[in-house]
């Protein structure tokens, strides 16, 4: 990738900064709020504006891309060599087998009272997030779709680019994913090494298989499967009155 200019730092500062800092002092505090007094379509509104976020950004790296003509290989969006995409889809491959056997599991364990609990308290950090109904389950395949596409792009294409452009490809890894545990503290400072090991496993993926196609396609199915594990735990939890939600 040739040398930042005024409009990649533009997008630095708003994706590193001005975005999560939003989010976490102002945006998410205050959805919590409103889904703890059970405000209509709050999760709604959280998706809509997650969506629409995600994808602002995503189309200002694209539109910086085709306005100075810059090579597409320089954001992994281009096809990759045979051995590569063979390696993509293999991983691809191993990963959607992997959550349709976890969702097996986890639906076999909703049976049990104790272990519905026990999720429930798992996936406490993240209730605001997570469907509680038929269409709010559809608003958040939407938002794994789209923070599978344009995380990607921002993070495994535009910041790791920049970085491994002024640092290496080693460092880019590193310090991007680091980065992409940080910017999602808003989720809880418990989270951020969490995610940021999410960001290295996708990382990696990138590099191994040379695109980011594959990665999207990864990121999109932890997302959904996440999403879909809230729901069903949720669920069986209003079903059972003994498996009572955890309150935070």
């Amino acid at each position: 990738m040739k040398t930042a200019g005024l409009f990649d730092y533009i997008a630095l500062i708003a994706i590193l900064l001005v975005e999560p800092v939003i989010s976490w002092l102002w945006y998410w505090p205050r959805c919590m709020r409103a889904i703890h007094e059970r405000v209509p379509g709050t999760r709604a509104r959280l998706y809509g504006v997650t969506i629409a976020t995600l994808w602002v950004f995503t189309l200002y790296i694209l539109a910086l891309w085709i306005a100075e003509g810059r090579p597409w290989s320089a954001l992994r969006l281009d096809s990759a060599g045979p051995l590569r995409l063979g390696i993509g889809a293999l991983l691809v491959a191993g990963t959607i087998a992997f959550f349709l056997q976890q969702a097996r599991k986890v639906q076999k364990a909703l049976a049990r009272p104790k272990v519905v609990a026990r999720l429930r308290e798992t996936f406490s950090f993240a209730d605001p997030f997570v469907p509680q109904t038929s269409g709010e389950r559809r608003g958040f395949w939407m938002v794994s779709i789209s923070a599978g596409i344009c995380e990607e792009i921002v993070y495994r294409g535009f910041l790791m680019g920049l970085i491994a452009a002024w640092l290496g490809v080693v460092p880019a890894v590193i310090l991007s994913s680091i980065i992409f545990g940080c910017v999602h503290i808003y989720l809880g400072v418990a989270q951020v090494p969490r995610v940021a090991i999410i960001g290295l496993v996708l990382a990696l993926v990138v590099v191994a298989s040379g695109s980011l196609w594959p990665a999207m396609i990864i990121h999109a199915a932890i997302d959904m499967s996440s999403g879909e594990t809230g729901f069903r735990v949720g669920r069986a939890a209003s079903a059972a009155p003994e498996a009572a939600p955890v309150t935070s």
